[in-house]
């Protein structure tokens, strides 16, 4: 098991709870920097009560697409496994030299899967999934539960479903997907603001399944959606 964690920046950021305006990219580089160090020693302290260990890892867009590095990060991650530590991985938003690199951690999550050939990336949500339409907006919006090709059609359900608390929302959810299916790695996306939310997709709760097909060019037919 791999983790690809977000909160750093909004963890730190109450060091700077004085402003009223937008953090300037220094500010939120110092604030990454003070709340990776808290973000970790939660994680260390619930992983502790399960005999986990665990290993920080903070990456940049560099590191994966230069090979050398990319080669580096891979070895790296492949040892922390063996010896039995748990990678915790994030976003190295305190040396960024661009204000936005992954700028989020969906895909950043799809190439870290892509690194290490994982059998199924799990992106975790404040939704249950892909919908029709935004169901913060549509009642009636349907939930798909299953896509094998991401098509113009299932784009544009993303695009009606907008970032509310996080830095991509379902568009670059459907990036990573892409990420994923090409490299072979199913993704499902489901919501992780409750308890247990993994048991939940394992025992068949709602969910949004990617799988690579084993054909190239389906048609548009090859996306389930719920009756």
């Amino acid at each position: 098991m791999i983790i690809v964690t977000s909160g750093a920046v909004a963890v730190g950021s109450r060091h700077f709870n004085h402003l009223d305006r937008p953090l300037r990219i220094e500010e939120k580089q110092t604030a990454a920097a003070i709340g990776q160090v808290r973000l970790m020693l939660a994680y260390a302290q619930k992983f502790k009560c399960h005999g986990f260990g665990l290993g920080q890892v903070l990456l940049t867009c560099e590191d994966i697409d230069d090979q050398h590095r990319r080669l580096n990060a891979q070895l790296t991650l492949e040892q922390l496994l063996k010896v039995g530590a748990v990678p915790i991985i994030n976003e190295n938003d305190a040396t960024a030299t661009a204000e936005i690199c992954f700028g989020d951690n969906d895909r950043l999550a799809a190439r870290v899967a892509e690194i290490v050939n994982a059998d199924v990336l799990i992106l975790l949500s404040d939704v249950d999934g892909l919908f029709t339409e935004d169901p913060h907006d549509n009642p009636e919006a349907r939930l798909v539960k299953e896509v094998r090709c991401i098509t113009p059609e299932i784009e544009a359900m993303a695009a009606h479903s907008p970032a509310r608390h996080s830095s991509g929302g379902m568009v670059t959810k459907l990036m990573a997907a892409r990420i994923a299916m090409d490299a072979g790695c199913a993704m499902v996306i489901a919501k992780g603001n409750k308890p247990y939310p993994l048991a939940a997709i394992e025992s068949g709760g709602p969910s949004t399944w990617f799988i690579r097909s084993p054909k190239a060019g389906m048609p548009d037919t090859c996306t389930n959606l719920a009756p």
